[in-house]
């Protein structure tokens, strides 16, 4: 299946049929609910959600209360929050969000777990990236100071994590529903490539699953946190779905097709089966569609050789 990711028309289509039409015009099965959404938008999508389920939901859907379309990406609150309280609201939000999936027949809501509070050096490692350093010893070295300091202050994070998981992940049983953890593009967000491992050990024959974002794991190569391929060959069993978007340097959620990376064989690593979602940032119809062709290409010729 490919869908495209509501992320292309939220902000510039309020009206949610109108926001519905512009996206079914581009000719995708289905949409996805990203984390724009207000709950206006949802409200006027629904009629033709129940007709059209979406294939999956980003939490939080919609935008949470003070919060705005644009600042969406930037959470308020966290599942890995250690203040108690910001924590058990973010499950209620969450968990606000898996039965807005339930009532609109969606069955996979995506979670951003949440961060280390550790002082943010990605601006380190992008700096040397774009003076053409990437290849140096004081690359490594930034590279391994910044995940050095995350570790400092990472147990304490998971353990919220693992808390926030427990609950969902019992909702999620009764609720028929599958939750599935993402990785995220920054080193110090939750999970990193470990933690992954780490969540599915604590959770084996969960209704968790993951979901692999390309863009994210390209920009954590080329920031030399992690090796993108690594991800799908260490948690293929587990994989529900999967974001699509391009790189332009260290810009991500660009049109597969018009950015840095090779989806030749991006897509010989993706089961042919495996949800594809196209998640890109608000431009022109033609690359969209375009970059439909280009999947449905590379799917097509995945299932042939299959």
């Amino acid at each position: 299946m490919l869908a495209i990711s509501t992320m292309w028309n939220a902000l510039k289509q309020q009206d949610g049929a109108a926001l519905f039409d512009d996206l079914k015009n581009l000719g995708f099965e289905t949409l996805e609910l990203s984390r724009h959404l207000t709950p206006d938008q949802i409200e006027q999508l629904k009629p033709y959600l129940r007709q059209n389920p979406p294939c999956s939901i980003h939490n939080f859907c919609p935008i949470l209360p003070g919060t705005s379309q644009a600042a969406a990406e930037q959470d308020k609150i966290l599942l890995s929050s250690l203040n108690t309280d910001e924590r058990a609201e973010a499950v209620r939000r969450t968990v606000q969000t898996m039965e807005l999936a339930v009532e609109l027949e969606a069955p996979i809501v995506v979670l951003h777990l949440g961060e280390v509070d550790t002082y943010d050096r990605s601006y380190l490692m992008r700096d040397l990236y774009t003076y053409g350093e990437r290849e140096f010893e004081a690359f490594d070295q930034k590279v391994t100071e910044a995940t050095e300091w995350r570790k400092r202050k990472e147990t304490k994070h998971q353990d919220a994590v693992l808390r926030s998981l427990d609950e969902l992940n019992e909702c999620a049983l009764k609720m028929e529903l599958s939750i599935a953890i993402e990785n995220r593009p920054h080193y110090y967000q939750i999970p990193n490539f470990d933690e992954v491992g780490l969540f599915f050990e604590e959770f084996y024959g969960s209704p968790m699953r993951y979901w692999h974002d390309i863009g994210h794991a390209a920009l954590q190569e080329k920031l030399g946190v992690c090796w993108a391929d690594a991800w799908i060959d260490r948690y293929a069993e587990h994989l529900v779905g999967v974001n699509l978007h391009d790189l332009k340097g260290l810009e991500a959620y660009h049109a597969p097709g018009t950015g840095d990376l090779a989806w030749d064989e991006l897509f010989e690593q993706l089961p042919s089966d495996v949800l594809k979602v196209l998640e890109i940032r608000p431009c022109e119809a033609e690359p969209v569609i375009a970059a439909r062709e280009l999947c449905f290409n590379y799917t097509l010729r995945g299932n042939d050789a299959g």
